[in-house]
């Protein structure tokens, strides 16, 4: 496994997550058909919302000399280019994650599968976990199995993890109302039982479609998938695919972590500015009502 050179730099430990305006952990999950059109629509969204997402997970990305397209604001990460593969999954940070914590993306000499690992001395979500990590796959359809084997996308971690992505498999947990045929449970049932094997719980909202063909004989299906381990598991908060369309026949789906060290202290009284020479004689006078009749 290689890794890309030195992370961004990490704060001072007296910085912590209270940067403006984010109260939880915004991730969109796209998948793009190496479109650019589609990836200029989705990120054209964003900057007409009031806050844009901190991550954005990106499957079957568009190329420009082996490179994906850059957007303002946000950091693209992804797997370099070689004579045997192409990348086909990017990840985009937001600058105002990348000045506050530490952001080491992580590759493993293929194209279809990076992590991003968020590192933060106080703890992102919790301050006996001062690690996040974030896989994205794309895994593509190889005969009877998937480029992306179960092993490698469900590692065991103690620390919060969160694995999506376009997975190319139907299983009954993600779509009960789906007839699968022996070949479907062959190659989806795997994944689903590394998953359980490593305490990853399945994220999406069961029946929910996420790839809605253009081609009329074809009916819709869950393809994009996502994971979380137990120690990610408490700070899950939402899974939601209703961003507008794109232009892919797959929906961009948000997913939001909740991070109380990124919420502000909440608002309290400031005791040491109080007029107590213009309160105590109120206070003296004081009378409370006797609490009602059980």
């Amino acid at each position: 496994m290689s890794t890309s050179p030195a992370p961004t730099q990490s704060p001072s430990p007296s910085q912590s997550f209270h940067y403006p305006g984010c109260l939880n952990l915004s991730i969109v999950q796209p998948n793009c058909l190496g479109s650019s059109n589609v990836f200029q629509t989705l990120f054209s969204f964003f900057t007409s919302v009031e806050s844009s997402p901190d991550i954005v997970a990106l499957q079957d990305i568009p190329l420009w000399r082996n490179c994906p397209p850059v957007f303002r604001n946000y950091k693209c990460f992804f797997p370099p280019a070689t004579d045997s593969y192409r990348p086909r999954v990017a990840t985009y940070v937001h600058e105002r994650l990348l000045s506050v914590i530490s952001i080491l993306p992580l590759f493993f000499e293929r194209g279809d599968l990076m992590a991003v690992k968020f590192h933060s001395p106080e703890g992102l979500f919790d301050p006996s976990h001062n690690l996040f990590r974030l896989y994205n796959t794309y895994s593509i359809p190889n005969g009877h199995t998937r480029s992306v084997s179960p092993v490698n996308l469900f590692p065991q971690h103690d620390f919060p993890t969160l694995v999506l992505g376009d997975l190319n498999i139907h299983h009954s947990a993600s779509d009960a109302t789906r007839l699968l045929s022996s070949y479907h449970h062959f190659v989806s049932s795997p994944y689903f039982d590394r998953a359980s094997a490593e305490l990853f719980s399945f994220l999406n909202t069961p029946g929910v479609y996420t790839r809605f063909p253009f081609t009329s004989n074809h009916r819709p299906a869950v393809y994009d998938l996502s994971f979380a381990n137990t120690a990610l598991l408490p700070y899950f908060s939402t899974w939601n695919p209703s961003l507008p369309p794109t232009g892919s026949d797959h929906a961009a789906l948000s997913i939001i972590l909740s991070t109380p060290l990124l919420k502000p202290p909440p608002r309290g009284l400031n005791w040491k500015f109080t007029d107590w020479d213009y309160i105590s004689p109120l206070l003296a006078d004081l009378t409370l009502a006797a609490p009602p009749a059980l």
